[in-house]
């Protein structure tokens, strides 16, 4: 790897510190960096420049995306909409969508009022977020720990694609979700590093958990890291928001583990496919945050 690029990984894992968030990092995720010394860097710079040959976006003389007119008449936009949609976004997403999404997550999920977390980094739908979490928390061979009625992609993503492998818990017992089955499957090979992956509302079931259910899950968990494990806890909120029904849990466990403990850091995977009911957007969110987390910790 070049050395310059080296730095630029290190100055990020340096700007973590030795917290939670930096510990549960795989092998690859402690190589990740942005490349904003090449190329990507000069492209910044350049803007507002008279001449901007930096990047492969074509402008009208009036500063205005170049497009096919056929296109640009297939919007039934205003001008401006239109000409945003057609330029390139940043890596992380829309700075106004990920705003967005962070002040909806506040409004749904009363318990992350006045709770750190970071600004949600837009990805290419809730599989691809996925697949980023298990490339930024997974060395081949590590476990991820999964209630056993579970959606099959997860072997793809995880197994097929990073080498991991599945340890399932059972799901449900006299009705109710196994949250013992949980806590054992949490105990077996002692303290270290715990992946944990839960999907509410689930699927397959559609089951959503209780309140009380809820709150017993995330003492478990906080229960794990407490006891020296740092734990990694992913949620799959695809389905998020569709529950009707009297005593269900209506948050994302999200806003229970935010600030649980600085030994647990907390991934919200979500987006708004099945939740705003826009099935082909294809975009998805990943949310951190960690009891203790500092601004610059959780800054994506």
């Amino acid at each position: 790897m070049n050395n310059t690029y080296t730095e630029l990984a290190n100055a990020l894992n340096s700007n973590l510190g030795s917290c939670v968030a930096f510990r549960v990092l795989s092998e690859r995720g402690k190589k990740i960096y942005f490349p904003h010394k090449g190329i990507l860097g000069q492209s910044a710079e350049a803007k507002g420049a008279e001449i901007n040959a930096t990047i492969g976006t074509a402008f009208e003389d009036d500063g205005t995306p170049l497009m096919l007119q056929i296109v640009k008449n297939a919007f039934a936009m205003p001008d401006h909409i239109i000409h945003a949609g057609f330029l390139y976004q940043p890596s992380f997403g829309k700075a106004l969508l990920r705003k967005k999404w962070a002040e909806m997550l506040s409004k749904k999920n009363k318990n992350l009022q006045n709770i750190k977390f970071s600004e949600p980094v837009v990805t290419a739908a809730l599989t691809h977020a996925l697949s980023v979490s298990a490339g930024l928390f997974l060395n081949p061979g590590d476990t991820v720990i999964i209630p056993d009625l579970y959606w099959d992609n997860y072997d793809l993503i995880f197994c097929e694609t990073y080498g991991a492998q599945i340890k399932t818990f059972n799901t449900f017992k006299n009705g109710s979700f196994d949250v013992a089955a949980l806590a054992a499957a949490l105990e077996e090979g002692g303290n270290g590093k715990k992946v944990v992956l839960l999907n509410f509302p689930n699927n397959p079931t559609g089951y959503t958990v209780t309140e009380t259910e809820a709150n017993e899950i995330c003492e478990v968990l906080k229960a794990c890291a407490q006891k020296g494990s740092d734990v990694v806890v992913l949620l799959d909120d695809a389905y998020f928001g569709l529950v009707y029904e009297h005593g269900i849990y209506k948050e994302s466990l999200f806003g229970l583990l935010a600030n649980a403990h600085e030994n647990l850091l907390a991934v919200k995977l979500d987006g708004p496919t099945k939740e705003d009911y826009v099935w082909g957007f294809r975009i998805g969110f990943i949310t951190f945050a960690f009891h203790g987390a500092s601004v610059l910790q959780l800054k994506a």
